[in-house]
């Protein structure tokens, strides 16, 4: 694999895990005008709305129906399950505590590419990756939130990360052959209509009447919930696809590892949380870990390997 193919894909990946990690902030923010099955209706409307008008721009070649089938039923892995499930999740745990749970995705990513594909990593990827969690641990545990204050948010969380890990292994197969603004926007509509469906329960929840005060929302909050989704399902999503063309699944789910830290930056720019110095020093100690494993995945590439840290 070419070196600036390499680059182009490290540089997507790190430009999606950019906006996950800012929409993490903006969604928790939007969690407190929005029920979480509404805010993910709200945020996908806006991103589905966002990528087919790119689509009709660019005006590609459409794939058939048989393999629109087959890229568009992922859809309801990620966003629907994963965002339903990570939403939820974050209204019964803190910001800190999504944001370690969300770490998960990159180990489970890894264990699912070898189960299914064989894509066994190196020991050298082993041991940056357990570094780079070590690193998190400190970051976002240092203040004694390493465990969850409620098992519930743990646990849909976590099922969520369990989705979405599937999401990313299954769409490194099919990344490299379609239009990716495409592919992202089907999945999402396909998300978007089956949250249309089970929406009408939470507005009226059990008592059939409506519970959801829609009409007093503000607008500052309706315009974070409509940012968030392009930010959240359109350009993040896209970004990754890109980095899937270029890089295997598992290199790519290792700078997922990055959306805490950008998360944890966020919330010292705008929700005013200072980090410690020993949080500081687990951030430093993922960068590093990070840059070690590309390093590692660019010196021992050779064409009759898979590259990226996987042989």
């Amino acid at each position: 694999m070419p070196i600036l193919s390499k680059n182009i894909g490290v540089a997507a990946a790190f430009l999606a895990t950019l906006c996950w990690g800012v929409a993490i902030v903006m969604s928790k923010g939007a969690l407190n005008d929005f029920p979480p099955i509404t805010l993910l209706f709200v945020q996908l409307l806006s991103s589905v709305i966002f990528l087919w008008c790119v689509v009709l721009l660019r005006r590609r070649a459409r794939p058939g129906l048989s393999e629109f089938t087959k890229s568009c039923w992922l859809g309801l892995l990620e966003p629907f399950l994963t965002y339903l499930l990570v939403l939820t999740g974050m209204t019964y745990s803190g910001a800190s505590e999504a944001s370690l749970l969300q770490s998960l995705e990159s180990i489970m990513i890894i264990l699912i590419a070898a189960l299914m594909f064989r894509e066994f990593p190196t020991r050298k990827f082993i041991f940056y990756s357990v570094l780079v969690l070590l690193g998190l641990s400190t970051v976002l545990g240092a203040e004694g939130h390493l465990i969850a204050k409620e098992w519930r948010g743990t646990i849909l969380i976590t099922l969520g990360m369990l989705a979405a890990a599937f999401y990313v292994v299954l769409s490194s197969r099919i990344a490299r052959k379609y239009d990716v603004f495409y592919i992202v926007a089907s999945q999402q509509t396909l998300a978007l209509f089956v949250i249309a469906l089970i929406l009408p329960f939470e507005w009226t929840g059990y008592s059939g009447d409506v519970s959801v005060p829609l009409p007093s929302i503000t607008w500052g909050a309706w315009s974070l919930a409509l940012l968030s989704g392009v930010i959240q399902y359109a350009l993040a999503f896209v970004f990754y696809m890109v980095a899937l063309r270029h890089i295997s699944a598992g290199l790519a789910g290792v700078y997922l590892n990055f959306v805490p830290l950008v998360g944890i930056a966020g919330a010292f720019i705008f929700l005013d949380e200072k980090l410690s110095l020993l949080q500081l020093g687990g951030a430093s100690l993922v960068l590093i870990a990070l840059v070690l494993i590309s390093v590692s995945a660019q010196t021992n590439a050779t064409p009759h390997k898979k590259v990226n840290g996987f042989v």
